[in-house]
């Protein structure tokens, strides 16, 4: 039994049917090599384009996680240093600091504190953090414009890290220039 190996076929020796007409052996022939052709592209050329395909699309992939995974690592680093800006912060008020008496104060300032007709506080845990979550709900009615905004502006900008979360205006109802407020104000607590 012999092997078949690529030394044993000669290509020299193959030769078509003799009885085939001149014409035959030409179409014969074309086939044969459309059929080599076909074999070359299906074996060797579509594979290697269908690699190169892959590896592009793979390529593209891998850049657009690259990207996302840097933005997400300079979000990272803003977000770190913000809380530790606002760690900071936080530490650096004084010790005997509440929300309710902070805004008291800060509404006797504005000169609405007779305008205020309630302010309830709460205080919440957050969950895996060491901070409380403290909130004023205040409700404030018959003040000018002006009064409130100096008020908000007091709150906005307090180096206290106070923000307010909602805010619900409307007209009064006795006197059409003057509004009614109520707010909810919050920070972090130690």
């Amino acid at each position: 039994m012999t092997a078949l190996t690529l030394k044993n076929i000669s290509l020299r020796n193959f030769s078509l049917p003799s009885n085939l007409q001149p014409r035959e052996k030409m179409i014969v022939a074309a086939g044969g090599g459309v059929l080599v052709l076909f074999i070359i592209f299906q074996l060797i050329i579509f594979p290697i384009f269908d690699r190169r395909d892959a590896m592009a699309r793979k390529i593209q992939d891998r850049t657009q996680a690259l990207q996302q995974m840097q933005q997400l690592a300079a979000e990272y680093t803003s977000l770190t240093l913000q809380s530790s800006t606002s760690d900071t912060k936080l530490r650096l008020r004084p010790k005997n600091f509440t929300l309710f008496s902070y805004l008291d104060i800060l509404a006797g300032q504005s000169g609405i504190k007779q305008n205020i007709g309630y302010m309830k506080p709460s205080k919440s845990n957050l969950k895996d953090s060491p901070y409380n979550l403290s909130m004023v709900e205040m409700k404030m009615t018959g003040m000018t414009m002006d009064q409130l905004i100096k008020f908000l502006h007091g709150v906005e900008t307090s180096a206290n890290m106070i923000w307010i979360k909602r805010i619900s205006l409307s007209r009064e109802e006795k006197n059409s220039g003057l509004i009614n407020a109520i707010l909810q104000v919050e920070t972090f607590q130690l």
